[in-house]
Parts: structure tokens; sequence; C-alpha cells
């Protein structure tokens, strides 16, 4: 048995809510009507024979043809009503599969959303620690993976001579490409944090980035994040280099991993809290060596304390001079 498509449509649903409702149910019962498809001959023949019948067969004609329209009458309107029924019904399991679609669409779209979310969170802690095994970089960077950033004047960059790697839409951009290339920008921004780490220490300065999930946007596979990082680290007198920049990303549809990442933050802002803290540093190491000299001054003077040294007193007129010793306290 074949199951009976029920009709959905907007028009259709009109028609059944309209005045026209007889139509859309198939006509039931129009044609069982005596008078509805006759023709004028016909017309005239039934009542030439209804100018023949008795009045009692008048009657009966009339009573059969009454309960004729009821019966037809009946059939329209349950055809009507299941009529609707059949399209109330399909019209519902429409709306509870769209809506079950609907949360299944939603639900998959936070998962990918977290997914994406940790991809890049945890490409900016690699970055962040300069993560030496090329396998982790690997796991989250598609094969033609490609970073821009901003060509930065106080630290070496990867090509730093070569113009062909620069952004042919922004020449204040370096593009670079591919896992080694990344790992290498990264530990070149790991030697430049050591230069403002603390000398004489073994004590490694790192850069940690913090992300928060509300300033993460996603729009199909290009996702922009907000971040802020600070370094650890760098400067004794507890100034920390603290960078906000913004990230635009793009994925991978199939895999979730990172095809494209443009890094943006203002490397005057930058600039401006390493000279800061190189200041500083300067003046500590000058305070420092100016502390050690007057130790060291402290100290001789304490040596000369100790020692026994002669003291002579002037002589007076026509004696000799004399010499007298005095001792230190510490021989006292």
């Amino acid at each position: 048995t074949t199951v009976k498509r029920v009709d959905t449509s907007t028009e259709h649903v009109k028609a059944l809510t309209g005045s026209n409702w007889v139509a859309v149910c198939g006509g039931i019962g129009t044609t069982g009507d005596s008078n509805a498809n006759q023709s004028n001959n016909d017309k005239m023949c039934n009542r030439a024979r209804r100018s023949n019948l008795t009045p009692d067969e008048r009657a009966r004609q009339n009573r059969d043809r009454n309960r004729e329209h009821a019966r037809n009458t009946r059939l329209r309107k349950k055809a009507y009503v299941e009529e609707l029924k059949a399209t109330l019904s399909a019209l519902v399991s429409q709306r509870d599969a769209a809506e079950l679609e609907k949360r299944h669409t939603q639900q998959r779209e936070l998962e990918q959303r977290e997914v994406r979310f940790r991809v890049l969170e945890e490409f900016l802690k690699l970055r962040g620690r300069n993560e030496a095994n090329a396998v982790r970089w690997a796991a989250i960077l598609d094969e033609k993976f490609t970073l821009a950033l901003p060509i930065l004047s106080f630290r070496e960059m990867v090509h730093s001579n070569d113009s062909s790697h620069r952004n042919t839409n922004a020449l204040h951009e370096q593009v670079l490409t591919g896992v080694t290339e990344v790992m290498n920008d990264s530990n070149l921004c790991a030697s430049f944090l050591q230069t403002l780490g603390k000398q004489g220490t073994s004590e490694i300065t790192t850069l940690a980035y913090n992300c928060d999930r509300h300033n993460f946007f996603m729009d199909n596979c290009v996702a922009v994040l907000d971040w802020t990082a600070t370094t650890h680290g760098a400067s004794e007198q507890g100034i920390e280099l603290i960078v906000k920049g913004h990230t635009r990303a793009k994925f991978c549809p199939a895999s979730n991993k990172l095809i494209s990442i443009v890094l943006s933050f203002d490397t005057g802002a930058i600039l401006s809290q390493v000279n800061l803290i190189n200041k500083v540093k300067e003046n500590s190491e000058a305070e420092a060596a100016a502390a050690a000299a007057r130790h060291a001054a402290n100290e001789a003077d304490a040596l000369l304390d100790s020692l026994q040294m002669p003291h002579f007193e002037p002589p007076s007129a026509g004696l000799p001079g004399k010499i007298n010793v005095i001792r230190s306290s510490s021989s006292a």
C-alpha cells in the first residue's frame, strides 16, 4: 500500500480554511446531487415529469432528494475533517522535525566552537612557552598553515632581510609558512624575552596568554579572538610586559585544524614598555654598582680600624718629639 502524500503547502492550507474547501477535498458528493450537473434540457424534462406526479409522489421525491443532499453534505464534512487532521498532523511532524534538527545543529555548533577555541588557545600557549616538540604543533596546524604578524624592529624576525615573505597587501606584515617557520619565530620571540629577564639567574622569561571564551566569535570557518599576554620574570622590580592583541583564524571544516592566523597588536606600546624595562634595569645595575662600591669602602675602613696605627705628637719647643701608640678597641 502506498501512503498518500499530504499537501502542506501554504496555498493548500489557505484553501482549506477558505470558502472553496469542497473543491480542495476532491469534490466528494458533488456528482450525487441530481441538480448539479444537469443540462437545461434535463431540467425542463424533470419539471415536465414533476407536473405529472401526484402530491404524494412529489413529496416522496423531495424527501429522497433532501436525503441524498444531506448524505453528500455529511460526506463532504467528513472528508474535510479528515483532510484537516492529515494536514495538521503533517505540519506538526514537520515542525517537530525542524525543531529537532535545529537543536542538533546548535549542539554541533557549540561543540565545534569549543573545539576550535581550544585549538586556538593551544596555539597561543605553544607560542608563549616556545614549545620545542614539533608533533604538538603539527597536531593543530594544517600542512599549508600560514601565520601573518607585524614586523618588529626591536627583535630579530625569521625573514628579516627577505621582502618576498611580506604581505603584498600590508608591507608591515611578515608571512610565515609551515610548522618549521612558526617554531623558528617562537624561538626568536623567546630569545628576545630572555634579554628582558633578570640578569645572573637561570629563570626563563615566559609569555602567558589569557583567552576568554566571551571574546571568541566564530562565523562558519572563520573565528576571531581578543587576548592579553603577560610576561613572567621580565624584571626584578616586578615590571612585566603586557601585550593586548587580536587574532583572526581560519579553520579546516573537516579536521578543525588551523589553516591561517593573522596576529595583530600594537607594536608601539610594546616598544615603550621594553624601553621602560631596560631603563629600570640600567638604573638598577647602577645602584647595585654604587652599593657594591660603598660596601667595599666600608670593609676597607673596618680593616684600617682594626690595625694598630702610630700616632705622632708634635714636638714641644726644645724637647724631642714623642710617639704614642694608640691601640684599637679590639685589642684593648
